[in-house]
């Protein structure tokens, strides 16, 4: 009784609860919470690739702009959403930590695609219809309608590359790799993880597609708009059950701080002996001081 008394009050050394005490293994993550995770991935695939797949024939059809243009539209929209991960990392774990990145920018994501729905909703905000032939051309988009349409695309961008960067990794974050159980879990985590990413584009390039065509359009983006609000309401349901871990800095700082180091050193002399370039009384790691991991001196990118 007292073993089980234990098990249940057992705590994660790395980890918290929304109140910021220690969590508890019975009472925070496991699958519940990672269960909850999968629905903003999963939404987030449905919407990116819902509006992404079919854009050129919007562009084309209902904007008025010529093949190439439109395609260099929508490479340059996820060409952005996957550079904006970097940004929406370094957020994550440098600022605010992954709970509060996902809950922001999938709401980011929700509105801009909100903004994408209205835009073909309301007629000033496109060109009037109109079909092109040999003997006809039709009126493209205007300036003010270009400047709505780029501001739905690059604030989805936005909301993509948010959630991009933290989903996969505040789900692993629901599981204590110290226990075996728990481990397995999150590699099977994974691999439903890569399930719903696989479901929620292939429910796009099926459903919504079909539904854009032969529906609306607006119906197509107002369903992508309601289910990342379905999933981030569930997102926000587990908030009590997550396990949080601590900030730990971007791996972007690091990087950027021995490229700082490096120029201000530039025009430091080496010394005659490469022994001196390491300081062993300085180092803090134990393991590294005695087993002298070092990196042997290289004449490359000195």
């Amino acid at each position: 009784m007292n073993t089980l008394s234990e098990t249940s009050d057992k705590t994660i050394p790395d980890a918290s609860d929304y109140k910021g005490h220690p969590a508890q293994k019975s009472k925070t993550g496991g699958w519940v919470s990672a269960a909850m995770i999968l629905g903003v991935e999963a939404s987030e695939r449905l919407t990116t690739m819902g509006v992404a797949v079919n854009l050129v024939t919007y562009l084309t059809g209902t904007m008025h702009l010529g093949s190439a243009n439109s395609a260099n539209i929508v490479t340059n929209f996820m060409g952005t959403s996957f550079m904006l991960c970097l940004f929406g990392g370094f957020v994550a774990d440098t600022f605010i930590g992954r709970y509060l990145t996902i809950a922001i920018f999938a709401t980011v994501q929700a509105t801009g695609v909100a903004i994408l729905t209205i835009s073909t909703i309301i007629p000033s905000l496109h060109p009037p219809k109109c079909v092109r032939s040999a003997m006809r051309t039709c009126e493209p988009a205007s300036g003010m309608q270009l400047l709505v349409l780029y501001l739905a695309l690059y604030i989805t961008a936005l909301g993509i590359g948010g959630l991009k960067s933290s989903v996969s990794g505040f789900g692993s974050d629901q599981f204590d790799e110290s226990d075996k159980g728990e481990k397995n879990q999150m590699i099977k985590f994974f691999n439903w993880f890569v399930f719903f990413i696989s479901l929620g584009t292939l429910t796009a390039v099926t459903v919504l597609v079909y539904i854009q065509d032969h529906v609306g359009r607006y119906w197509g983006y107002g369903i992508s708009v309601c289910a990342i609000l379905v999933a981030l309401l569930v997102f926000l349901s587990g908030t009590r059950r997550y396990r949080y871990k601590k900030l730990v800095g971007s791996p972007l700082t690091q990087i950027a701080m021995v490229f700082v180091a490096a120029w201000r050193k530039r025009h430091l002399e080496l010394p005659s002996d490469a022994s001196l370039l390491f300081n062993l009384d300085d180092v803090a790691d134990e393991t590294l001081r005695k087993h002298k991991q070092m990196l042997p001196l290289s004449e490359q990118f000195r």
